[in-house]
């Protein structure tokens, strides 16, 4: 599997400061986005907190000396997966004591995180910072939103206007996220994207501002590259109200070349 990787992040046009943090690590073969919550700079120190935290952990997995599980991880996973559950379950306890200092109170975040692993990539998140499969024209959420609004849906509760109007705040409120919790529960899910397939990582600064369908159509355009999508995507939650820090990783999905293709049949012959 060969993947070509792009991103970037932007304040936005209303925020003073941008709580967005992401990592693009190849070496690494993890990429992540946070987006942070809290008083004044808590949300861009815990946003910063998850992806510094996760790398050093998986410096240490990569380098054959990874850190002791917290606790029994009951999923019949692969280590990999295991150790990309408990990179985060690290994370959210570095957060949750950090907010012992008065001015980190109530911090949290999201975090949504791939991880490149032999034949599949590996999903993990917390909070409602989607991931996207753009598939043969088709957009499909791979990640798991944990908001209020998600909740009722997945419960067949209703979402009409008289849900919004009369407590429109529970429509943002999130379910689960980094930090405010001594535990937090981890959402995994193995992906296997094929060649020109392409994965959308944002925070909801892209989605809410705009539509499936423009995210579609930037996507699916074969003539601008990779920068470029993030570039025009970006550019078009600007221009749709700006109202939050917004932040895109775009992995691309190559064909590999003939030799690997060939190695891999050999392989698999025994």
């Amino acid at each position: 599997m060969k993947v070509k990787v792009t991103g970037k992040s932007d304040i936005g046009l209303k925020r003073k400061l941008n709580e967005d943090s992401l990592l693009i690590a190849p070496d690494l073969g993890l990429y992540i986005i946070a987006d942070g919550m809290g008083g004044h700079k808590a949300g861009e120190v815990a946003s910063r907190m998850v992806v510094e935290t996760m790398a050093d952990y998986w410096r240490k997995v990569r380098s054959g000396k990874p850190p002791s599980f917290l606790h029994p991880i009951g999923k019949d996973l692969p280590e990999a997966a295991k150790h990309l559950i408990n990179s985060i379950v690290l994370t959210n306890i570095i957060i949750h004591e950090a907010q012992k200092k008065p001015e980190y109170h109530r911090m949290g975040s999201t975090v949504s995180a791939l991880l490149e692993e032999e034949d599949c990539i590996w999903l993990a998140n917390v909070g409602d910072s989607p991931v996207h499969l753009f598939d043969h024209g088709r957009l499909i959420q791979i990640s798991q939103e944990h908001s209020v609004e998600a909740e009722r849906r997945n419960l067949g509760l209703p979402l009409d206007d008289s849900f919004g109007s009369t407590n429109p705040v529970l429509k943002n409120v999130l379910t689960r996220v980094l930090g405010l919790a001594e535990k937090v529960e981890v959402y995994t899910n193995p992906i296997r994207p094929e060649a020109g397939d392409l994965i959308l990582m944002c925070s909801d600064g892209l989605t809410n501002y705009v539509s499936e369908q423009s995210i579609k159509t930037i996507l699916d355009d074969f003539s601008i590259s990779s920068e470029r999508k993030v570039d025009v995507l970006i550019g078009e939650a600007n221009r749709g109200g700006g109202g939050d820090n917004v932040s895109v990783i775009l992995l691309e999905l190559l064909e590999e070349g003939t030799w690997q293709k060939f190695k891999k049949k050999l392989i698999g012959k025994g």
